[in-house]
C-alpha cells in the first residue's frame, strides 16, 4: 500500500505541474539577459605616443610635370633685308651730337698725330 500511495503522489505531482491555467506557451523557454560591454571612457587628452612603432615607410616624391613644349622660331620667309652699311673711312657716319665719339672725332681732326 505504501508503494501505491507513493506512486499516486508522484503521479499527482506530475499531472499538477503539467497542468496550468496561465496563457503562456509551454514550448517557450525564458531567455537569459544579453551581457553588454561597457564603452571605454573618453578623455580630453591625446593618447600616449606609441614608442614601439618602427620607422615610417619612405614616401616617393610626386612626379614632376612634363616641361612645356618648345615653340619653333618662325621662319622669316626669305632673305633678311640688309642693314645700313658699316661706318668706315669710305662711309663716314657722324656720331650723335654731344656724344663722347663726337668729342673724339673733333680731337682727331684738330690733332691727327694724336689719333695715329
Amino acid at each position: 500500500m505504501r508503494r501505491t500511495a507513493v506512486a499516486m503522489a508522484c503521479a499527482a505531482l506530475t499531472v499538477g505541474v503539467g497542468c496550468g491555467g496561465d496563457d503562456e506557451n509551454a514550448d517557450t523557454t525564458p531567455t537569459a539577459p544579453v551581457p553588454t560591454v561597457p564603452e571605454p571612457a573618453q578623455s580630453d587628452t591625446a593618447p600616449a605616443p606609441d614608442t614601439t612603432a618602427t620607422e615610417p615607410a619612405p614616401v616617393e616624391p610626386a612626379p614632376q610635370p612634363d616641361p612645356a613644349p618648345v615653340e619653333p622660331e618662325p621662319d622669316p620667309g626669305g632673305a633678311v633685308a640688309p642693314g645700313p652699311p658699316p661706318d668706315s673711312p669710305e662711309n663716314d657716319i657722324p656720331p650723335p651730337a654731344g656724344s663722347p665719339a663726337e668729342e673724339f672725332e673733333k680731337l682727331c681732326d684738330a690733332n691727327p698725330e694724336a689719333c695715329g
